[in-house]
């Protein structure tokens, strides 16, 4: 196999494609990813990835396209996943059109360039270099773009697993989550392999009360009902707590930092460590976030006339809980935050504990091998993500399922996920791809 890879080429053609992927308006909702969906499918038989390629319509105009690259050997598969769907962007405040997929500066801009149209692509390059180089495949691969992850997977991933659980069987699933931290641990460079999640609790807190004339203020307001019971549900948060898997991701970081943040980090598992580093950790968002049940207010609805005391006022809030923390305790603690009967709770959508992935093993190897050969002294560590992804389907059913976006980003990064000017530099997806194929290559290739 050829080991000298045309990579300038490589690279050119990996910006012109995510650029053509990103133009594809897959905003969720509603999605409409039938038509990325199928150019994907054309794109994997065209370059001669795999003839073996199937898009199945999950709902109108959701697409989720499953190829299969076979092995000779008699093993289950990698299974790499990406999603289709983005969240959706305001034009107006970006730099660029977020679906133009302008290329500018060395970058290309807009939706789906982190979240995670830049990831199918590595896959797709990575599978595509190793193949024109005459790998053979010893264990299959199966390439898999999904819908619908944005809004929970119910036509994405979760139809997957729940329709053909039996036909893709994995060995191990390489999914969105962690990645390349620059800068943001302390100074240097960190890379994070997500091996589990927080669970998810999407709830609606509806308070009723009394309408009447806004002239004649009355103390059965329904939106100060509300705003009250908010304020003791948001203040003070949930206790800080260590699991084994942050613990184990402080220790690799403690070593960079000066003393004694050094010390705690090396000890957070130690209740008199982590109350003395506690300021500090929950300062951070992120890992204020790794380290506790969070509770976030996200939409508020009510009132329709500036004279008028509405008799209902409703709030969402998204809660992601730790991965040991029980569903019953949390929603019994948040009826006695709440702490008044005229506010119903009501679940829109939940998911149970997603597990954990081995912190071992041969996975977690080659994708260390990987950093280490193109990130030279780079540190690396297993980590919780606060975030949902599609892995968590996986996890449930006991399957090893690991997050990873060989991309770096500085703070200001993490911002344009979801955020504005979301963007990757051609250099970033070009080292991605090779970090991939060297992935994948370990795993699976003679």
């Amino acid at each position: 196999m050829s080991s000298n890879p045309p990579w300038d080429a490589i690279g050119r053609d990996a910006v012109a494609t995510l650029s053509r992927y990103v133009q594809f308006d897959t905003t969720n909702p509603p999605g409409n990813e039938m038509a990325a969906a199928a150019w994907l499918a054309d794109q994997l038989r065209a370059r001669g990835i795999t003839d073996d390629v199937v898009v199945h319509e999950t709902a109108p105009g959701r697409g989720l396209v499953v190829a299969r690259i076979p092995g000779s050997e008699p093993l289950k598969p990698l299974l790499l996943n990406h999603h289709i769907d983005v969240v959706a962007a305001e034009a107006a405040a970006w730099t660029y059109p977020p679906f133009s997929g302008a290329i500018v500066d060395g970058f290309v801009w807009g939706r789906g360039t982190l979240d995670t149209k830049n990831l199918g692509i590595m896959f797709l390059l990575a599978l595509e270099s190793l193949i024109k180089s005459g790998a053979r495949f010893r264990r299959p691969v199966v390439w898999l773009a999904v819908p619908d992850e944005e809004t929970g997977g119910k036509h994405g991933m979760r139809w997957l697993v729940e329709q053909r659980p039996a036909e893709l069987d994995p060995e191990w699933v390489w999914d969105e989550g962690g990645g390349g931290f620059k800068d943001m641990f302390g100074p240097g460079l960190f890379f994070g392999l997500t091996v589990a999640e927080k669970q998810i609790q999407h709830l609606k807190l509806i308070a009723s009360g009394k309408p009447g004339h806004a002239s004649m203020p009355h103390q059965d307001n329904a939106n100060v009902t509300l705003l009250k019971a908010l304020h003791r549900v948001l203040s003070p948060p949930r206790p800080l707590r260590v699991s084994q898997i942050t613990s184990t991701m402080f220790r690799a970081i403690a070593p960079t930092q000066k003393f004694p943040a050094s010390a705690l980090l090396a000890r957070l598992d130690r209740p008199w460590a982590l109350r003395l580093a506690a300021s500090r950790l929950a300062a951070d968002p992120s890992l204020n976030a790794m380290l506790r049940d969070t509770v976030s207010l996200t939409v508020l609805r009510s009132g329709y006339k500036v004279n008028v005391i509405p008799e209902r006022a409703e709030a969402e809030i998204d809660c992601r809980l730790l991965p040991d923390t029980k569903a019953d305790e949390f929603h019994i603690w948040l009826r006695e935050r709440l702490a008044d009967e005229r506010i119903q709770v009501e679940v829109m959508e939940s998911s149970p504990p997603s597990g954990i992935a081995p912190l071992h093993g041969p996975f977690v190897d080659a994708v260390q091998a990987g950093i280490r050969r193109h990130y030279p002294g780079a540190v690396d560590f297993r980590m919780l993500v606060p975030g949902g992804t599609d892995g968590r389907y996986w996890r449930q059913r006991g399957y090893p399922a690991y997050g990873f976006a060989p991309v770096v980003m500085e703070r200001a990064d993490l911002g344009r996920v979801h955020g504005i000017d979301e963007r990757i530099s051609g250099e970033d997806l070009l080292t991605g791809i090779k970090v991939v194929r060297d992935i994948i290559e370990t795993l699976c290739v003679m």
